[in-house]
């Protein structure tokens, strides 16, 4: 099973446990609120059916959300997730106000203290509590800012339930408008807790870059490997919770293509093994020559790179097999090896000596091949190696 099926097997599992006691709790409420004529108590489980709507989006969003990648949604829907939880957000907004509407233009009616309505308020504060706890926890397994979002929106209704019984306790000792002063509170957790679930999320629909203390680690991370060096550039997106990474890391000099890559897939691994909410990195690899790197930055956005005006592989390979062309018998230009240093170029002629003349002497003939290329003006320096049979 995919790491991506497990995660939303948990979400749907978290979210329908948390949907059947949304329902008990609220009809639960709304009964004992009608039969005390409490306007908070009754508000309060509409509260709770709000949460019984927000389960049902979050189920069907996590149901899609942790699909792979597609050839539509090459980065995966997780955006879906992000998008779901704004319109939870603005669905909420919407009930807080009509909640304090509600209590503010509704006469005042005689709410009275009850034990059921008692009962009711301290098992909603004891399980949505229990719940915020399975929930949250199961969020930051699988590092799902909507689970995370929906449990503290469970914690929520455990606060509100709080407020709601300070008014009743104030009914019970003869203060009436204690109960609309409890709904009020109700509304305004509600309120609070949406804006800051819609702000939070909109920034992350707008690649709005992530803690820059996070970032900071995971470039300390990189950074703490043998031959990669500072990591620089580094550029992050996320995505209901997952962070999306490119980065720029410097290599020795010398490194070859395959070292290259194996220094670039050893830094996305320690990443991603040091920061599971990292679920992608890209690494672009740079060598570590100050003046090349100093000579990028300050050369202008219209003007092509001092590196990038010399020739690519295919021309020098054309170039060699002319300049060369006295010896190639033993040189094995495809394999020459190309070191783009500092603004320059520097080049390895692999030779076969088991190719070369009989008698001949292979010192002679290395000062052949590098006097051969000293018509050319972009080469700053030659090497000859010389291949042995094993």
């Amino acid at each position: 099973m995919s790491k991506l099926k497990q995660e939303q097997d948990i979400a749907k599992r978290v979210t329908l446990v948390g949907a059947v006691w949304d329902a008990i709790l609220g009809l639960a409420k709304i009964v004992a609120g009608y039969f005390s004529q409490s306007q908070a108590l009754i508000a309060d489980g509409i509260h709770s059916l709000s949460d019984l709507v927000t389960d049902v989006f979050v189920y069907f969003a996590s149901a899609n959300s942790r699909q792979g990648p597609d050839e539509n949604h090459p980065y995966g829907h997780l955006r879906f997730e992000t998008l779901t939880t704004v319109f939870l957000g603005l669905v909420l907004i919407i009930v807080a106000l009509g909640i304090a509407f509600e209590s503010i233009t509704q006469q005042q009616t005689h709410a009275q203290f009850t034990w059921y309505g008692l009962g009711a308020i301290l098992a909603t504060i004891v399980i949505k509590e229990a719940i915020f706890h399975y929930t949250k926890k199961a969020g930051d397994e699988i590092g799902s800012k909507m689970l995370v979002a929906n449990a503290w929106h469970s914690r929520s209704d455990a606060l509100s339930s709080i407020a709601v019984l300070i008014g009743l306790i104030g009914v019970y000792f003869g203060y009436p408008w204690a109960d609309m002063v409890a709904s009020i509170v109700v509304a305004l957790l509600i309120g609070k807790m949406a804006v800051s679930m819609v702000w939070e999320n909109l920034a992350e629909l707008v690649d709005t870059a992530p803690d820059p203390k996070l970032i900071a680690q995971i470039k300390d991370t990189a950074n703490s490997l043998k031959h990669v060096m500072a990591p620089h550039d580094v550029r992050a997106r996320s995505m209901a919770g997952k962070i999306y990474l490119d980065m720029h890391i410097h290599v020795p000099s010398h490194a070859s293509v395959s070292e290259g890559h194996y220094l670039g897939d050893l830094v996305a691994y320690t990443i991603k093994q040091a920061h599971p909410q990292v679920q992608d990195v890209m690494v672009h690899i740079d060598t570590d020559e100050k003046i090349q790197i100093e000579s990028f930055i300050h050369t202008p956005t219209s003007g092509k790179p001092a590196h990038l005006k010399l020739p690519a592989r295919h021309q020098i390979l054309a170039d060699l097999g002319f300049l060369l062309r006295q010896h190639t018998a033993y040189v094995d230009i495809p394999n020459t090896r190309l070191h783009y240093l500092n603004d320059h170029l520097h080049i390895e002629i692999i030779a076969q000596s088991e190719k070369a003349p009989e008698g001949a002497d292979l010192t002679r003939l290395t000062a052949g091949i590098l006097q051969d290329l000293q018509t050319t003006h972009y080469i700053q320096k030659a090497t000859v190696l010389w291949a042995f049979p094993s």
